[in-house]
């Protein structure tokens, strides 16, 4: 039995980011960019209007009231074929192309028409125009691999003139379920048989963060036919199996993936739940083997699975995101292993409180239903007392 952090440092040594792929940028929203992008063109890419009102030439307004001849019009998406001589303006609106020899925009509601090509001037505040260039210029570097794409970051590689952007292909995902008392919900469990939770659980959590997601069903527990499951599974990049990887009679899943061969990095970690927890890999498959219990698959899911797909992904800050809250309540705790327990968070001023949830172990799943967050009791510790700082991370 291995430390949680030794485990980890483990599973993510043998990570490699997927290759990368061509995506249309309006598609590429929360993908990891592999490669820089430049700027095709400056934005903006002249000078531009930055509201409604008059191009006019800074000396023709150095005093106030100042009556100008209106010889022109130039709306957004339109070049003007004039420019704006001494004496003269031109109504523009917002976005528009400022016309030649202009350099502010009076803002409409600063001026007055008092003849039928003829304005008044009454205030100024500010040039009101977007010089060329002023965000991008050609050939800047404004998104870098490795940032996430955000929807703003896709609108700067749009501004930037880029339809198609280079991203990192998130891995092919596999979940093998075990179980010959497990039964798909829907079906007539009968005697001694439960309904397969793990399989809807893992697959909402599974297909979001997945390139392509394979559910393989369920495996019953003997050999040979786990043996064909897990080779299938094996043509994903990540293989999640949920059950038989403890030490009883019909736990045959690390034998299984032997045959299949796949070769094990780990088995069995100080975290509770999902001490019987399994890595291995086989040909760049990360394989994933979690006890059958729900609370034991989601916790080791957050904890080993989720930040192998997003370093997979190409993201290098890996989830969980941990922060420190403030425990409302003393118990008493099981040293022996890292504890991952589910609560709810109360965020107001200061550090965020935390209440553990009506939970009765790594097989019950409706308790933890209700829960904001997690929080982990190192290994060691016998009693958390009220008021004591904690590491968590939300849901």
């Amino acid at each position: 039995m291995i430390e949680y952090q030794e485990a980890r440092d483990l599973a993510l040594a043998e990570v490699r980011p997927a290759r990368g792929e061509s995506l249309e940028t309006s598609a590429a929203c929360g993908r990891v960019l592999a490669r820089d992008v430049t700027a095709l063109i400056a934005s903006p890419p002249f000078n531009k209007a930055a509201m409604d009102g008059y191009a006019v030439r800074s000396e023709d307004v150095a005093e106030l009231p100042a009556e100008l001849e209106v010889v022109g019009e130039v709306f957004a998406g339109h070049a003007p074929e004039f420019q704006v001589g001494p004496g003269q303006a031109a109504v523009i609106t917002t976005g528009a192309p400022v016309p030649a020899k202009a350099d502010m925009v009076v803002m409409v509601e600063h001026t007055e028409q008092v003849r039928e090509a003829t304005v008044r001037v009454h205030r100024l505040s500010g040039g009101n125009i977007c010089p060329e260039g002023e965000d991008i210029r050609p050939g800047d570097v404004v998104l870098r691999a490795g940032q996430v794409l955000t929807p703003l970051r896709v609108g700067v590689a749009a501004s930037a003139g880029h339809d198609v952007l280079e991203a990192h292909r998130r891995p092919a995902g596999a979940l093998l379920c075990t179980g010959s008392e497990v039964v798909e919900p829907g079906a007539v469990p009968g005697p001694g048989r439960i309904f397969n939770s793990n399989g809807p659980m893992l697959s909402a959590l599974m297909r979001p963060l997945c390139g392509d997601f394979d559910y393989l069903g369920i495996g019953a527990d003997r050999r040979e036919g786990l043996i064909e499951q897990v080779r299938r599974g094996l043509r994903a990049d990540v293989l999640v199996i949920t059950g038989g990887v403890s030490m009883g009679q019909y736990d045959l899943v690390p034998e299984a993936l032997e045959a299949a061969g796949v070769r094990q990095v780990f088995h069995r970690v100080a975290v509770k739940p999902g001490k019987p927890t399994y890595f291995g890999t086989a040909d760049g498959t990360l394989v994933f083997g979690m006890p059958g219990n729900p609370q034991s698959c989601f916790v080791i899911f957050k904890l080993f699975v989720e930040p192998a797909i997003a370093a997979a992904s190409g993201h290098t800050e890996l989830p969980p995101r941990l922060e420190t809250g403030i425990m409302e309540e003393s118990f008493r705790n099981k040293p022996g292993r890292m504890n991952v327990m589910p609560c709810h968070v109360r965020r107001g001023e200061g550090a965020p409180r935390l209440s553990r949830c009506d939970y009765h172990g790594s097989a019950d799943i409706v308790g933890p239903a209700e829960a904001d967050a997690y929080f982990i009791v190192p290994r060691g510790r016998e009693r958390v007392e009220k008021g004591e700082a904690l590491r968590f991370f939300a849901i």
